[in-house]
């Protein structure tokens, strides 16, 4: 169990480095960011501000203990910005601007598989957390 903790820290935390980068170049509107956004993909500037808050949001809920339905919620938020990174890549013909959403992808998928882990083994050793809520739900 203490090895699966320290596993989902070290990639959640990379994860969420990678995260709060991006959304402070998407925040403060660097110029390589709002280039890259608003000309190569075409999407309007204000959505840098909106996509800067949300990864900054479900940053804060990742790094807060508890609040599992809401962790759900963020790992939700940053896989989806993630599909839509890549779609957008591939949308305007650069595949191989696909490979960094992917790759993304791939740890938040990882971090997520970890938080469950770590909630499931809790529920056995302490008898509550997340997946005893769940169960709950699924009888009722």
């Amino acid at each position: 169990m203490k090895s699966i903790k320290i596993t989902y820290w070290i990639i959640t935390a990379c994860t969420l480095i990678g995260f709060a980068i991006s959304a402070f170049n998407e925040l403060t509107h660097s110029p390589k960011t709002f280039t890259g956004t608003t000309e190569l993909l075409g999407y309007p500037a204000y959505f840098l501000t909106l996509l800067g808050v949300a990864k900054v949001i479900g940053i804060i809920v990742l790094l807060v203990p508890k609040y599992y339905r809401l962790k759900e919620w963020a790992y939700a938020g940053l896989t989806i910005d993630c599909i839509s990174a890549f779609w957008s890549q591939m949308a305007v013909g650069n595949p191989m601007g696909g490979i960094q959403p992917v790759a993304v992808l791939l740890f938040v998928l990882l971090s997520y598989y970890l938080m469950r882990k770590m909630e499931s083994g809790a529920v056995r050793n302490h008898g509550g957390g997340f997946a005893a809520v769940n169960a709950e739900q699924r009888v009722v």
